[in-house]
């Protein structure tokens, strides 16, 4: 990613857009981040549209250096805690979901929203166009309860879907620790 050198985003909403193409394209070709702007599945890795980046991208890249400024609609520049307070007051738990986000980039996956399943975020190996997403994952808080219909509901959903179940579980101290669901039939 470093090749990419550093850019700017603009915050819109629940979104942060890349306008300098080049940048964009280089954040996409080589991590994957984003969403070309108006192009639903990009067959390409050719990237010729602002980039959409999700608030965990925005704030990941921020982290990272990558991104050197995150511009808020009324011309404010955000730095990591200014952006991880917005970005708080849109998305409940946006704090634990983006230190899970942070945990499977680092470690190598492409993670991307999943809420058409149920679950926070769908986890690549590789990218999305090139494989399926091996797994859904969930994060919880540790003191969260869960009711054990939501538990059966995410694991049928995973199953019907050709995905294992991760469980991302939140503790104050900012330790997770992560547990797999796999359907298992007898």
């Amino acid at each position: 990613m470093k090749k990419c050198g550093k850019g700017k985003a603009l915050l819109l909403g629940s979104k942060a857009v890349v306008f300098d193409l080049e940048f964009a394209s280089c954040l996409f070709k080589e991590g994957f981040f984003g969403k070309p702007v108006g192009v639903k599945k990009p067959k390409s890795l050719e990237v010729r549209e602002p980039l959409e980046l999700s608030l965990y991208e925005a704030l990941y890249l921020l982290e990272k250096g990558i991104l050197d400024e995150v511009i808020g609609g009324e011309g404010k520049g955000y730095g990591f805690e200014e952006l991880i307070k917005s970005a708080g007051r849109q998305i409940p738990l946006f704090r634990d979901l983006y230190y899970t986000y942070r945990d499977l980039r680092d470690a190598g996956f492409i993670v991307r929203a999943a809420m058409k399943y149920g679950v926070d975020f769908a986890v690549y190996r590789k990218r999305p166009g090139l494989e399926h997403a091996p797994y859904l994952v969930k994060v919880l808080r540790y003191d969260d309860s869960v009711d054990p219909g939501d538990l059966i509901g995410w694991g049928r959903v995973s199953h019907s879907v050709r995905k294992d179940l991760l469980l991302s579980i939140s503790y104050p101290s900012g330790e997770r620790i992560y547990i797999t669901f796999k359907w298992f039939r007898p």
